[in-house]
């Protein structure tokens, strides 16, 4: 693999390379249209979609059509007009509140913590360090996730290489990748 295939393959995650390889295929196979796309088709595409598919499911399927017709040379059909006016007709006529999770509560993070503590107390005191160093990494990453507003995955691709205390200072946590800024970037507090 070449430098540069190695950097196109880094840029897209293999979450959305398949969500995006999925709608491709509910398009071609379960919907019968046709690759390339006319702007027409994919209207038709969105409307005969849009009493079953949430908007953002919408969206992410356009976005998988256009990414397709990009990379393979095709104008991108999802940019007419009328299909981005086709869409819009469907959010106003179909509207959805957006689903969110529920955060965290300070009562409940204080419940989880004394819980950790107290199975790190017993793991202490059983002598399993096993047990102790998984609770403490528990306790660990949900203080410093309710703290700094991490989501879920940010918190599991944390690399203690990442971290830097600095004394008087604070702690810095440097996030190579992020859902919500694809940019490189480090978040800090004291």
């Amino acid at each position: 693999m070449s430098d540069v295939d190695r950097y196109l393959e880094a840029a897209t995650r293999d979450n959305t390379r398949r969500s995006y390889q999925s709608a491709v295929r509910h398009f071609e196979v379960e919907w019968c249209g046709f690759l390339p796309a006319s702007a027409d088709s994919v209207a038709r595409y969105l409307a005969d979609q849009a009493q079953t598919l949430s908007i953002n499911t919408l969206r992410q399927r356009l976005a998988a059509l256009a990414q397709w017709h990009v990379t393979q040379g095709f104008p991108d059909p999802t940019r007419a007009p009328h299909v981005r006016k086709v869409l819009k007709g469907i959010q106003a006529l179909h509207p959805v509140p957006e689903r969110r999770a529920k955060p965290l509560q300070l009562a409940q993070l204080e419940q989880l913590v004394a819980w950790l503590d107290r199975q790190i107390e017993a793991a202490s005191a059983a002598g399993n360090m096993r047990a102790l160093q998984v609770h403490t990494r528990n306790k660990a990453l949900a203080l410093i996730g309710f703290w700094r507003g991490f989501r879920s995955d940010e918190l599991s691709r944390l690399r203690v290489e990442h971290i830097s205390i600095e004394p008087s200072r604070g702690m810095s946590i440097f996030l190579p990748r992020s859902k919500t800024d694809r940019n490189l970037g480090t978040t800090q507090w004291a």
